[in-house]
């Protein structure tokens, strides 16, 4: 019984980070040869992979309005057989009367089965008063907040039309992060054995 490489849950595309690559043989001198031969990135390597994405997405984020973060919420989607390293996180938060609303959108790196690994992000939702993972306010406008009822009810519409802007422009975002900083691939073919081909993406 075969697996895919990949586990995906949120991303549009599988954006493939630390796979094997051919490098050139070396001689007894420690010179290049014309011979290549398939190596893994070592732990060196992912070390350093790991520090320049997360260095990049600050840059990133001062360049494009949005804040990072240094560290993200544990990954709920992680699997037994895909273990995740959590990356960092990219938010944005605004106040609503007395109500001030975050949404984080958690950027992880989760290991492939056989090789490599991928980017894949979650979003939350932040009220003051416990995450949550979709938008949907009245409630915590109606407990959390001293708001007057009526204002209560205009408030936590507002805060949800602005919610829904605010996690697709994050959801774009962090897309075009991840298309600058990996190999972006798509599926080409998936068969009942649970074994999954991918190519470039376009």
């Amino acid at each position: 019984m075969g697996t895919s490489n990949f586990y995906n849950v949120n991303a549009k595309r599988i954006y493939a980070i630390l796979m094997g690559y051919d490098r050139p043989v070396l001689d007894d001198e420690g010179e290049e040869t014309a011979e290549t031969e398939y190596a893994h990135p070592d732990e060196c390597e992912t070390d350093d992979f790991i520090n320049d994405i997360k260095f990049s997405a600050r840059e990133f984020a001062d360049k494009n309005a949005i804040t990072y973060y240094q560290y993200c919420d544990e990954d709920p989607h992680e699997l037994r057989s895909y273990g995740s390293a959590q990356l960092f996180q990219f938010y944005t938060h605004k106040k609503y009367g007395d109500v001030t609303i975050t949404i984080s959108i958690n950027c992880v790196a989760r290991i492939a089965y056989y090789e490599g690994a991928n980017l894949d992000w979650y979003i939350t939702y932040d009220l003051g008063n416990g995450i949550r993972t979709d938008i949907d306010f009245q409630s915590d406008f109606l407990y959390i907040s001293d708001m007057p009822t009526g204002m209560k009810e205009i408030q936590y519409k507002n805060a949800e039309i602005w919610a829904y802007y605010e996690t697709d422009r994050l959801i774009d975002l962090t897309e075009q992060f991840f298309e600058e900083t990996s190999t972006p691939l798509v599926v080409t073919a998936r068969f009942s054995n649970g074994e999954t081909c991918y190519s470039k993406a376009n």
